[in-house]
């Protein structure tokens, strides 16, 4: 396991400081953190401690990290006074259970072996078959239920999560098996959001890349689309570069560069082509093979709605020359990602 604070490499050396007195006092659970300066830190100077603990640190789900409170009394010394949402006890309780749930996948996934990206793609695997996005999560009124999908105990004990909890609960993962991993925040519009959003930068193979699970998930969240898909797993967000993201994403802070696609899942998997011809080929081979199913993306000035046409006069023409009647295709098209998923029943 690796302890992995990107945000706060990104802090002065006084942010630093305070950033360390105040994850201790946070970690002993104290109702106020007396911190060594006289009169009052900005309030930028605050924002920027608070965002780097808050992102860095994901197994402080038991704070607040919406809001937190400093002061000056009359000498001038002054203290930070977090807000928790559960006791020592409850805490000491849910830090057994979230062991417990990491240590368990670990074996049940079998994380100790194979490269980075694999342990990645298993790690991402299990969250998009195993955790739903919260539709009720984002509503402040529900106290409990916004506590709980907006960090780790929603994807570890509920397994249920906004964008926020999955991309912690991501984190707490990878850096189990010695991936670094980032939390990143910013604002994404599509997939049915428009607003703050969360997801990972992952470092493989000493490159990093983006990768949004809460944005795979939503490619096949509820029962309906599960069923058209077969439950299958989705990869539209997965090792993707800044170009790509920042097609319906826009980062909050600087983060690391991510220009490589040498991990990128369709190039690895040779299903990314770039013209019409070579995605049309691609689905003739498969269905000269008895597959039912194709999934790529296209690359360049190439029209995904034109491939996709295409493709379904080939299938079409395929089920006639072969007698294959009462056929059914379901598919999913993500125009930004230019990806085509297309399953036949």
């Amino acid at each position: 396991m690796i302890i992995d604070r990107y945000y706060y490499h990104q802090l002065n050396n006084d942010e630093k400081k305070i950033y360390k007195i105040f994850y201790d006092g946070v970690m002993e659970h104290k109702d106020i953190i007396p911190i060594p300066m006289k009169g009052l830190p900005s309030q930028e100077f605050m924002d920027n401690v608070f965002f780097a603990l808050t992102r860095d640190n994901p197994l402080i789900y038991f704070l607040n990290q919406s809001a937190f409170n400093y002061a000056q009394d009359d000498s001038g010394n002054v203290a930070i006074v977090p807000q928790y949402f559960f006791n020592k006890d409850i805490v000491k309780e849910y830090n057994r259970k979230i062991e417990e749930t990491v240590n368990g996948l670990a074996a049940q996934l079998n994380l100790t072996d194979g490269t980075d990206y694999e342990k990645e793609l298993k790690i991402h695997d299990w969250i998009c078959q195993n955790v739903d996005y919260d539709e009720k999560g984002h509503n402040p009124k529900n106290v409990a239920k916004f506590i709980l999908s907006h960090n780790i105990i929603g994807v570890f004990a509920h397994h249920k999560a906004q964008c926020e909890g999955i991309a912690k609960a991501a984190k707490v993962l990878l850096n189990a098996v010695d991936i670094k991993c980032i939390v990143a925040t910013g604002k994404a519009v599509g997939n049915d959001q428009n607003g703050p959003h969360a997801w990972n930068i992952v470092k493989i193979d000493d490159k990093p890349y983006h990768v949004d699970m809460t944005w795979d998930i939503g490619s096949n969240q509820g029962k309906a689309a599960n069923k058209i898909s077969g439950g299958r797993v989705y990869y539209d967000y997965f090792n993707i570069t800044d170009a790509e993201i920042s097609k319906n994403h826009t980062m909050e802070k600087q983060l690391p560069v991510c220009d490589s696609t040498d991990m990128n899942y369709f190039r690895l998997n040779n299903i990314i082509f770039k013209s019409k011809a070579q995605a049309i080929k691609h689905v003739e081979k498969e269905l000269l093979k008895g597959n039912t199913e194709f999934y790529f993306r296209i690359e360049g000035r190439t029209s995904l709605k034109s491939t996709y046409k295409e493709v379904r006069e080939v299938i079409y023409k395929y089920c006639n020359e072969h007698n294959i009647k009462g056929l059914k295709i379901w598919d999913k098209i993500n125009d930004c990602m230019k990806t085509i998923w297309i399953r036949l029943i």
